[in-house]
């Protein structure tokens, strides 16, 4: 890697080191996963305070070699600060920084990237259903993943799915006929929700849902989201 490395990012994680610095993660379209340290950006008058704040999308310029970074400076382009004034929201956003940063790791995601900053820029600045943001970006995750998954046709016999489903990881979407033994029950709310045949339920229902593409997710990908978004529906 160089010395002097510029690259747009997303913050996904900072943790407080020392008395006034950051160790902040970052994750690039470009280089993956990085970790830079924010130098003195916990001062009340740090001119990079910005630059180590979750969620925060910028031009990156780091400095140092062998994976030890330093923020030299950042020009941002966006804070997506409106989300931190809706718990709900924040949540949400909180479950997108998980995810990317969880599936991104040495290597780029770039697909990946520009889900999250689609699926941020909606809980931002869009009058979109949380849940169903939530949902999208989920789904998006799967495709990126080369894992599309169709709730409205059995994959094996390619009926159409009128009612409950289930999930197996080597078939993927399939019928009542076509499942096998320990295959994940989809139950037919979830399904005609997950489908988009019909997004008018409650939020209890669109959480459920989420949950139970979490768990698709974990059973193909091996990753545990551990998000507040579904702490808050237990």
């Amino acid at each position: 890697m160089p010395e002097e490395l510029k690259t747009k990012a997303i913050v996904v994680r900072a943790v407080p080191y020392h008395e006034t610095d950051m160790i902040v993660t970052l994750v690039s379209p470009e280089y993956g996963k990085l970790t830079a340290t924010a130098r003195g950006c916990l001062k009340p008058k740090a001119k990079l305070r910005y630059a180590a704040e979750p969620m925060n999308f910028g031009d990156y310029l780091l400095g140092g070699k062998n994976g030890r970074y330093i923020i030299a400076d950042c020009s941002q382009i966006e804070s997506f600060s409106s989300i931190t004034t809706d718990i709900d929201r924040y949540y949400a956003a909180s479950l997108t920084l998980e995810v990317l940063a969880k599936l991104t790791l040495d290597q780029p995601e770039p697909a990946l990237f520009v889900d999250a900053l689609s699926t941020l820029h909606d809980l931002a600045y869009s009058d979109k259903d949380t849940d169903e943001v939530v949902t999208d970006f989920l789904l998006a995750v799967l495709r990126d993943n080369g894992s599309d998954l169709d709730f409205a046709h059995c994959n094996v016999c390619k009926c159409d799915l009128l009612g409950d489903a289930f999930f197996d990881i080597a078939d993927g979407i399939v019928c009542a006929h076509c499942k096998n033994f320990g295959a994940v029950l989809i139950d037919a709310v979830s399904r005609a929700y997950l489908s988009g045949e019909n997004r008018n339920i409650s939020h209890e229902l669109k959480a459920r849902a989420n949950m139970l593409v979490a768990d698709i997710l974990y059973n193909i990908l091996g990753t545990r989201i551990g998000s507040h978004y579904f702490a808050e529906q237990l």
